[in-house]
């Protein structure tokens, strides 16, 4: 591993987003200042791309395919695997958050059911957020054929053609970066130091927008470190599907599904522990890991590439 290219482009892919980050807090926006936030999020989520394209072309003078952006050497099957696995995060979580919470009865899980009259306290519960009324008789009405399950899947639909469309755009923003630049130059090194190493970066870099109240709000602090946690365990996922698709795509894509499908879930859970009962706590920790198992038992040459430095590309 070069430590000068890795130190460049952390430097320029934490300083593009860290600056922003902080201007838009001396502004006085946090995570409830709506679209403003969103907007800035957004924003923020380039620096990793910004930073692969600056040293990968200006700096590196390497060519593009350094950074797995050829669709024609993507294996098709892993793609598919990978939107299998996008597709059920969120039925997964919800099932562990009602096991440990409604079953178990730990209320820092929360509660989570998929029903028709969740669905309509949820979606009063969010327009009075917004200020405004809705009358439970006219959702009763809009609702009252639709059954849950179905919502969940059409949210689901919805997710795979928002992130195989319009928002796998703005995946690859961060995805070029950790998946792409940063594989690229960890390549030498096995699976399991990579995750490591780019985990943890990916974690630290989210750090100024968890501070705004991003993910864990009302923890700050330790929500920072709650957030590497998490993503160490998503580049383990992440790392497999961009080394045995061979092509960022397929990293993109999953990021698409995994911020697709969550805004859905708060249709049917509810009550959880920003820290425990959330898609990036406790409970989503327990469905990657239940993923992280899976692979390493089901995909022996993965499970190698954890021991070894066997570079797929």
């Amino acid at each position: 591993m070069d430590n000068k290219r890795l130190i460049r482009y952390c430097a320029i892919a934490f300083g593009f987003t860290w600056l922003l980050a902080g201007i838009g807090w001396t502004m006085g926006i946090d995570a409830e200042a709506g679209l403003a936030y969103m907007a800035l999020a957004a924003a923020c989520m380039l620096g990793p791309a910004i930073s692969a394209m600056v040293c990968q072309r200006l700096i590196d003078r390497a060519p593009w395919a350094g950074l797995g952006v050829n669709i024609a050497a993507t294996r098709w099957r892993v793609l598919l695997a990978t939107c299998a696995i996008g597709l059920l995060l969120a039925p997964l979580y919800l099932l562990v958050q009602h096991v440990f919470g409604d079953v178990l009865g730990i209320a820092s899980f929360g509660h989570a059911e998929v029903s028709n009259s969740r669905m309509v306290q949820a979606i009063q519960e969010l327009a009075q957020q917004l200020g405004r009324e809705v009358p439970a008789s006219g959702l009763n009405a809009l609702l009252l054929d639709v059954p849950g399950w179905l919502v969940l899947v059409i949210i689901q639909v919805a997710a795979l053609l928002s992130a195989s469309s319009l928002n796998l755009i703005f995946m690859l923003g961060e995805e070029l970066g950790w998946r792409g630049y940063l594989y690229q130059l960890l390549a030498e090194r096995t699976a399991l130091q990579r995750v490591g190493i780019t985990g943890v970066l990916w974690g630290l870099w989210h750090a100024p927008l968890i501070a705004m109240g991003h993910n864990y709000p009302g923890y700050p602090v330790v929500g920072i470190g709650m957030m590497v946690v998490f993503c160490l365990l998503a580049a383990f996922v992440f790392d497999w599907t961009r080394a045995r698709s061979h092509s960022v795509w397929s990293s993109a894509l999953l990021h698409g599904l995994i911020n697709g499908s969550a805004g859905g879930t708060i249709l049917f859970a509810w009550g959880g522990h920003p820290l425990v009962g959330s898609m990036v706590g406790i409970a989503g920790f327990l469905v990657l890991g239940a993923f992280i198992t899976a692979i390493i038992l089901f995909d022996p040459r993965y499970r190698a590439m954890l021991r070894s430095a066997q570079p797929s590309a």
